[in-house]
């Protein structure tokens, strides 16, 4: 416990923040919560909004969890306003997938108003140790949904949605560190759904493609060289995406990097998308797709740039449809 004590208490010095103990979080809450000191469990039994009083006003809306929060409950019927950040294991769970609500704000471009950086405000940002999320849903997200850039964490059972169309709501939908696992989840995400950036593991998950959504983003930079995402039972639908990267199922945007991508039983409809976008000619696509139905408009638009060797249905030939198993 003083190791991690000292770990968090580390981290938020460095990114100039304080916790905010569980007296301090009752205190600017508009709703009911419970705490139970022995099991280190915080309930919010009450639908309610959480505004801090900080010089820093955006950050008012997020809660530094102390390490003393070993889980976070949502009850049934209750939608929290709130966003939390964590620097220690921490358990975020719900009592009903669709009535244990996460929720950000009505606002459109919300970072991009306050001219801040976006992945800082992420409204689950995992600072330190292994997060898990369980059973519940996150609407409308101030920015990123979950963020646990280089830690491990694990979703199961969730549901997130950007109800609020267009572009630059930043509703990117999950980054984890090597080991982090989705489970069982829908994403209908204004940003890029999957940010494939460490060896990750996907199974059992549904991807809307609504306004601006990228299902399987590479990366931007450089950073997600080697990864690994290993999919299984993957079902992509829609008929939107993000016109400026060709509305494509999987886009490597910028960057240096090679990122494999395996996908074992699949189920991809969107007669408006392309198979795979690579912009620049320094990334490379490995892997395979099999146990696939795909029926996309075009395989890529962008055959010149990067270097595809994806391997899809058993062989490398170029096609908007796959049915094989």
């Amino acid at each position: 416990m003083k190791i991690i004590l000292t770990v968090t208490l580390i981290v938020l010095l460095f990114s100039g923040l304080k916790a905010q103990n569980v007296t301090e979080l009752q205190k600017y809450y508009s709703g009911k919560t419970n705490w139970d000191d022995q099991s280190g469990t915080l309930t919010f039994e009450t639908s309610g909004k959480l505004v801090f009083d900080r010089q820093d006003t955006c950050f008012n809306y997020f809660w530094n969890v102390p390490p003393e929060v070993k889980k976070i409950v949502i009850n049934k019927n209750t939608k929290v306003t709130a966003g939390f950040h964590t620097y220690a294991d921490c358990t975020i769970e719900g009592k009903d997938r669709k009535t244990s609500i996460i929720y950000g704000t009505p606002e459109q471009s919300w970072a991009n108003n306050r001219k801040i950086v976006a992945w800082k405000y992420s409204h689950i940002l995992n600072h330190a140790g292994v997060l898990r999320m369980n059973n519940l849903s996150m609407i409308d997200p101030y920015s990123f949904f979950v963020r646990s850039f280089n830690q491990l964490a694990h979703l199961k059972n969730c549901d997130f949605i950007d109800y609020r169309g267009g572009h630059h709501n930043h509703s990117d939908g999950f980054a984890g560190g090597d080991g982090s696992t989705v489970d069982n989840c829908y994403f209908a995400t204004g940003d890029d759904a999957i940010k494939l950036y460490a060896d990750m593991t996907i199974t059992n998950t549904t991807i809307e493609m609504v306004k601006n959504c990228v299902p399987i983003q590479l990366g931007w930079g450089n950073y997600s060289d080697g990864a690994v995402g290993n999919f299984k039972n993957l079902t992509i639908i829609g008929d939107s995406g993000r016109g400026n990267s060709d509305n494509a199922i999987i886009s490597g945007r910028r960057g240096k990097y090679t990122v494999t991508v395996n996908i074992d039983g699949c189920n991809i409809r969107n007669r408006n998308a392309v198979l795979v976008s690579l912009w620049d000619e320094t990334m490379t696509l490995k892997g395979e797709i099999k146990n696939a139905k795909i029926d996309v408009g075009a395989y890529s638009n962008r055959r010149t740039a990067g270097t595809d060797k994806l391997v899809v249905c058993g062989n490398k030939e170029r096609k908007s449809k796959y049915d094989c198993k």
